[in-house]
């Protein structure tokens, strides 16, 4: 790379160490930072010492970073101060379009001006339940609001929503009944919105719903009426990318306006200049996405260089499109959005690209793939197996696809029986992509889910790919190193990333209550590598999929790519929801229900066992739930699912051994549970309830956890702890915290120092 063609290459990268490094220190620290940096450039210029001023200069960018990327503190007015929960009247201004994805759900972005009577400030994301009025960005609103902090489910290894919506300003959530949301005000909607909803609306008076929504995608990247069949193929298939708006459609919209203006012999800097404009409205539309302002950047300088008869540095371009982003909205860098896009591009600019139609598309899709393989694994878990080949078919078809699209969507503005000709040409073509996608979708292991790389194995990886790119293209004795040290590197890389995969049993039992909201999903790690699940959180219509979003995501960063076994303990959604996601997803060797008897289980030095239970209880699914009991050493756990009363007192008349180390708390903490005659029997040192934060249903019961602290249990809760993750070898037990990263040790043999 010339750093005299891309100037802003090293300054973006320096501008995005320091904000990837902002929470690492205080803000007093990067302006200190910032302040020596500066003096030094001015003073090592003076000396004409330009290398050493260069440096200084990278580092006062770094320092730059580091106080943008910190975190502003709220104003005094903010909601976020309000001491909640509470349920507030809100005045604010909608920051953004309401966005349906149900039925009879909708979400808004609400932007503080007035709570109760008093000023405020804030942005609220308010999920909305019924049927909305008719609402639209920059319209005042008002209602009663069930205000709560900002928070998602906080386990190991998945995903982080409220660091999301923190990135985003947003650090309160609430809910409302649709009706309650009343307009104060009847503002037309900005012609950007006009645009996008008469746009989408042609569509779907033009096409079948499933391809109107597929052309939606493809054309504006909204896919809020995608099928989800047909959203999950396009991910299998690896080809996901074209539906989220980006160089792809820019470039194709800026090179048909530029080729329509030379067509009709416009000059030459007007046809630049109305592509800048069309490409500018065109992201105006669609809305600020990472993936859309980086190509629109990008085009934009491309055709300001045309205009001023200059050679624009790609490169240098994308260079300056990050730092123009990043400056503007820091917390991009962290979205996987941004990172595809920027890592997609640069790898497509730098790769040595074979000549030759189909050679080249191969090469331009496989380095794309090779760029963004570590930011798929992080953010998604997903190996794309036939996505290079894929794009082979897919890519084309998009592209007629959305260049007919944009034509029937800018004919029906003006006439809709001219624009039926174009959108009945679309629709074979349309076709023809969902079956091509299909078909890719099918092949057996299309994806492949891998557990999300180390710092070590990413960083391995781009210098490894970074110098066998050094490699190709120098010349003479000194490139020979660079091939095998790019080689070493990459299967370092890999090494380290399969490491999770291949590490030997450690000997410990490892269990793991997921914080999944208002449900159970328990995975169990034996001493001898083998795991099993024990319910799988919540799923099913309406509902998120725990299954597929929590526990999915957490076994595979754990390396688990295989069950021993899942039980599922009871039919209700909390807990058998998602276990369709997780039979979908992984290879199970055993599954057992209340409807398939469970027979004792050894696993090196762990046993699990399954408590006995009687068919007069059968009135109650709760009370015929599975008990499962653990053994290792002197660690033992009770899961007691959602079992009640009736069931407590069965199993004590049973005689069956109940006394444990762990409780995991039933029924999530409920008072129909966990008597004190139960209690009493179990005896527990320690007691889990899995709870959802927000639930209605008032747990977990404080007479519950009276009972328990009576007892001289000491009690750990998902809702407020996040992950509880317990780890023995028999003789000592650890249990972390996972929200606030705090371990406690206990020693479970009386007689030994620990």
């Amino acid at each position: 790379m010339n750093l005299n063609r891309t100037p802003f290459a090293p300054v973006a990268v320096a501008f995005g160490v320091g904000i990837a490094i902002s929470s690492l220190a205080t803000q007093a620290v990067f302006l200190v930072g910032w302040l020596i940096t500066g003096v030094g450039c001015i003073a090592l210029l003076a000396g004409s010492r330009t290398g050493a001023a260069s440096v200084a200069l990278l580092l006062g960018v770094v320092a730059t970073g580091g106080l943008r990327g910190g975190e502003a503190p709220l104003p005094p007015d903010h909601v976020r101060n309000l001491g909640l929960p509470r349920t507030l009247r809100i005045e604010g201004r909608l920051a953004g379009e309401p966005r349906r994805w149900a039925p009879d759900r909708a979400r808004l972005l609400v932007d503080t001006e007035r709570v109760e009577d008093a000023p405020g400030s804030g942005l609220i994301q308010v999920t909305a339940y019924g049927i909305l009025p008719s609402l639209t960005q920059g319209q005042r609103v008002a209602a009663p609001l069930r205000l709560h902090p900002a928070t998602g489910f906080r386990n190991p290894g998945t995903y982080d929503y409220a660091a999301n919506l923190a990135r985003e300003g947003i650090y309160v959530v609430a809910t409302t009944r649709a009706e309650s949301v009343a307009p104060l005000d009847d503002p037309p909607p900005p012609w950007s919105t006009r645009v996008k909803r008469e746009s989408v609306a042609a569509m779907g008076r033009a096409l079948p719903p499933a391809s109107a929504a597929l052309l939606a995608g493809l054309l504006l990247g909204d896919r809020t009426d995608l099928p989800r069949d047909i959203d999950d193929a396009f991910r299998r298939a690896g080809v996901y990318h074209v539906l989220a708006v980006s160089g792809f459609n820019v470039g194709i919209l800026a090179a048909s306006v530029w080729a329509l203006c030379r067509l009709l012999r416009v000059p030459y800097r007007l046809s630049a200049l109305t592509a800048i404009v069309v490409v500018i409205a065109f992201a105006l539309v669609v809305g600020p996405e990472p993936s859309v302002l980086r190509a629109v950047v990008m085009a934009v300088l491309v055709l300001v260089a045309s205009l001023l008869d200059r050679d624009a540095s790609v490169t240098n371009s994308l260079a300056l499109a990050a730092l123009v982003i990043l400056a503007a909205r820091p917390g991009d860098l962290f979205d996987p959005g941004f990172q595809l896009s920027f890592a997609a591009t640069l790898g497509i600019v730098v790769a040595p690209l074979p000549r030759g139609v189909i050679v080249g598309a191969v090469a331009v899709s496989a380095a794309a793939q090779l760029a963004v393989l570590p930011i798929a694994l992080t953010h998604f878990n997903q190996l794309s197996t036939i996505g290079v080949v894929a794009n082979l078919g897919v890519v084309p078809l998009a592209g007629v696809a959305t260049i007919v699209g944009l034509v029937a969507v800018g004919l029906s503005f003006v006439s809709e029986a001219i624009a039926a000709v174009a959108f009945d040409a679309v629709w074979p073509v349309l076709l023809s992509l969902r079956g091509v996608v299909l078909l890719a979708a099918r092949v057996p292991g299309a994806v492949v889910h891998l557990p999300a790389p180390g710092w070590l194995a990413v960083a391995c990886y781009a210098a490894g790919l970074a110098s066998l790119l050094v490699w190709h293209k120098r010349r003479g004795k000194p490139r020979r190193v660079f091939l095998p040290l790019g080689i070493a590197l990459v299967v370092l890389a890999v090494g380290c990333a399969a490491w999770p995969l291949v590490r030997p049993a450690d000997g410990r039992l490892r269990l793991t209550v997921l914080d999944v909201g208002q449900g159970d999903a328990i995975v169990v790690e034996m001493p001898d590598g083998r795991a099993v699940l024990v319910d799988a959180g919540s799923g099913g219509p309406m509902r998120l999929d725990a299954g597929e979003r929590v526990v999915a995501p957490f076994l595979w960063n754990r390396g688990i790519l295989r069950l021993a076994g899942i039980a599922i303990t009871h039919d209700d959604s909390d807990h058998a929801g998602g276990a369709a996601a997780i039979r979908r997803l992984f290879a199970i060797d055993e599954e057992w229900t209340t409807a398939v008897p469970m027979a004792p289980h050894r696993f090196g030095r762990a046993a699990i066992v399954p408590l006995p239970s009687s068919a007069a209880l059968g009135g109650r699914r709760n009370d015929a739930a599975l008990v499962l009991r653990i053994d290792m050493g002197l660690a033992s756990f009770l899961l007691a699912s959602d079992i009640g009363g009736s069931r407590e007192r069965e199993l004590l008349a049973a005689g069956a051994r109940l006394d444990s180390t762990v409780l995991k708390v039933a029924h999530h903490g409920s008072r129909s549970s966990t008597g004190v005659e139960f209690l009493r029997a179990v005896n527990p040192r320690l007691a889990a309830i899995s709870v959802g934060a927000r639930n209605s249903y008032g747990h977990p019961d404080a007479g519950v956890l009276g009972r328990l602290a009576a007892g001289g249990a000491q009690i750990y809760r998902t809702d407020r702890d996040g992950a509880l993750i317990f780890e023995t070898d028999g003789g000592t037990l650890t249990v972390t915290r996972w929200a606030a990263r705090q371990v406690d040790r206990f020693c479970l043999d009386p007689e030994a120092i620990c």
